[in-house]
């Protein structure tokens, strides 16, 4: 059939809405065609049996209506490409076609949320008259993570990339690329930051070029309008609300890649995002993102906004990850990814390293005197101690991969029974906050803060809380957990 023709190259020409056109005329046609075969079968004053000229009719109208099955069957292996979150999405460059697949698209829009930007730049500007315009989308990073600027660069088709110093910097500005591969990617796939209403300037720019509007009174005026109107917007301290914020792993990887921090303080790790007090509803989303992956109880996320010291700054929203537990049964095993990567940027690095130090921490080796050493050195290469820039900052790292696993031979300072943590040896758990969850054979819970709490409740000591949470016995028709949301999360994975 030619619709089934016509629906093949609209999908590989990205056309989504003609693809869909096309299939359902597809199935329309066969339809009517099987309904007429069908009447004309059962009109027929001959049957199959009715010498040479009865056997070859229904032979050769049967093969063809058996063509039928060829568009069904194209149909059904095309559904994946309506379903799937992973088809290719065509782009047009000056050099050809090309496809970019949605996790990579993902995670560029997350890392633009983070680091990119778009400009409107009016040359020789004075009052409301000005003699060029030049619009540019534009991502800035240290010359460090110059190999990731020219990923971008490669996958996009598109784009130049400049050096100054310890900069560097991806800009696409030529009309062709602007036109067709970065409009076409945000449009289809929206930002979550305020960088979407920066976006949606941007957008009004070049389609006043696509109209070649720009080049009329009315369109200059406007151009200088989307100017100042961006200028006006970048330094809002607030944006309008916003339903549509959608965070997926892929997303929050680009995100994390240009905006989160895998750090310690004072070797208590975390995982921190700061940003412009006007991010504040992006944090809370991606709070709910994790919170959804985290404990029953929502685990030590916090948003705050604090004030720096300087003077005219701006207040900042932070949204950190510290409890351990969290960092190492949920964090950590998002952002190892599973079929594809999630972070791009040197940040890989500073992931691997913090994870080993989530691992020292979880297991109690920061205790140890040689845990502290490994400690140290692996703090004194991260984040920007990494920068080349600041090579000498970096401690001694000489035979430090066979002081981890000389260490890790070790007894760990902590033990894991039933999946609380013990000082080894002993019966005291170790000391964080945890609910204690008592749930009844009905599967009724109730939920404590504390051991203590719930021992006074029940009436009981506190050990034998300790050894029902150790063998999962019940006591007096209850059983004892905590934290059941991280091992169902576990399970799942």
């Amino acid at each position: 059939m030619a619709t089934v023709t016509w629906a093949h190259f609209a999908i590989i020409s990205g056309e989504r809405r003609e693809a869909i056109l096309a299939l359902c005329l597809t199935i329309l046609f066969a339809l009517i065609f099987t309904a007429l075969q069908g009447y004309e079968y059962y009109e027929a004053a001959f049957t199959i049996a009715d010498g040479v000229y009865g056997s070859t009719f229904f032979m050769a109208t049967g093969f063809h209506g058996l063509n039928m099955i060829a568009p069904t069957k194209f149909i059904y292996q095309q559904k994946s490409y309506f379903s799937s979150t992973h088809h290719p999405f065509i782009l047009y460059s000056s050099k050809g076609q090309f496809s970019l697949d949605h996790s990579f698209i993902q995670w560029l829009i997350g890392f633009t949320d983070a680091e990119g930007n778009f400009n409107i730049s009016l040359r020789n500007l004075n009052n409301n008259s000005y003699n060029s315009v030049i619009l540019t989308f534009q991502i800035g990073l240290h010359i460090d993570d110059l190999e990731i600027l020219k990923l971008i660069q490669n996958k996009l088709n598109c784009g130049h990339i400049s050096i100054s110093g310890s900069k560097c910097n991806y800009f696409v500005n030529d009309q062709t690329s602007l036109i067709n591969i970065i409009l076409p990617i945000f449009q289809n796939f929206p930002l979550n930051s305020s960088k979407y209403f920066q976006f949606l300037i941007f957008q009004k720019a070049v389609n006043l070029i696509i109209n070649k509007f720009h080049l009329t009174q009315q369109g200059r005026l406007l151009m200088l309008q989307y100017y100042r109107e961006m200028i006006y917007n970048n330094s809002l301290s607030t944006f309008p609300s916003r339903n549509s914020i959608n965070i997926n792993q892929f997303w929050l990887g680009g995100f994390t890649d240009g905006e989160g921090c895998f750090s310690t303080n004072k070797h208590k790790v975390r995982l921190k995002y700061e940003n412009h007090h006007k991010e504040h509803p992006l944090f809370l989303k991606i709070q709910e993102f994790f919170f959804n992956l985290t404990t029953f109880y929502g685990g030590n996320l916090m948003i705050t906004k604090s004030r720096s010291n300087r003077i005219n700054s701006n207040p900042t929203v932070v949204l950190e990850f510290n409890q351990i537990k969290v960092l190492k049964n949920v964090i950590i095993p998002f952002f190892l990814g599973e079929n594809h990567p999630i972070l791009y940027t040197k940040k890989i690095k500073d992931f691997h390293d913090w994870s080993i130090l989530v691992h020292f921490s979880y297991y109690g080796y920061h205790l140890m005197p040689e845990g502290l050493d490994i400690i140290n050195i692996l703090k004194s290469r991260m984040n920007n101690f990494r920068l080349l820039t600041n090579v000498s900052n970096i401690k001694e790292e000489k035979n430090i991969d066979e002081k981890l696993i000389n260490l890790l031979n070790c007894p760990s300072p902590y033990e894991i029974k039933n999946g609380i943590r013990f000082i080894r040896n002993t019966d005291k758990l170790v000391a964080e906050k945890v609910k204690i969850i008592a749930i009844d054979k009905n599967n009724n819970k109730k939920i404590f803060t504390s051991i203590t709490e719930c021992s006074k409740f029940f009436n009981i000591s506190k050990s034998i809380i300790k050894d029902r949470l150790i063998t999962g016995e019940f006591f007096n028709n209850y059983r004892f957990t905590i934290e059941e949301r991280i091992d169902d999360y576990k399970k799942n994975r």
